[in-house]
């Protein structure tokens, strides 16, 4: 019974993720030029896999061990992970909701947060990480 529960959790939040993804498209719609509009739309509509966001993503931040973000521009990789949801790195009040939001694209995937924080924290870079999540999971577009 709570198994169902907490899967009509998840369903909801995918939901609600989906609805903050069309958000977002539609103001940066709003605020880029025409040139850029659909190319920059089609990207947020795609889904990314977990390798792709620390690729893409990781590529903004300087690499840290041991904490989510410093304040600095440092993230690790579930900070990495959180600021695809839209943290800003510095807000508690957003950071739970976008930790849940990164653990249940984790769980989706079949990938361990524990086993990420790990790679991290024992010196792995997010390069590093991605390839691994891509020869052991086989994390596309198409399988997701």
């Amino acid at each position: 019974m709570a198994q169902q529960q907490l899967l009509k959790q998840e369903t909801s939040v995918s939901q609600i993720l989906r609805a903050y993804k069309k958000q977002l498209t539609q103001n940066i719609e709003r605020h880029t030029d025409g040139s850029n509009i659909s190319t920059m739309s089609q990207q947020l509509k795609q889904e990314s896999s977990i390798s792709q966001i620390l690729r893409t993503y990781g590529k903004q931040f300087r690499q840290i061990r041991k904490q989510y973000a410093d304040g600095l521009g440092g993230r690790c990789v579930m900070g990495v992970i959180m600021s695809y949801y839209g943290w800003d790195g510095k807000c508690i009040t957003t950071a739970e909701r976008r930790l849940y939001a990164a653990l249940v694209a984790l769980r989706q995937a079949g990938i361990s947060k524990e086993l990420l924080i790990e790679m991290n924290d024992s010196g792995a870079t997010f390069e590093e990480i991605a390839d691994y999540l891509d020869r052991t999971h086989g994390l596309t577009n198409s399988n997701r």
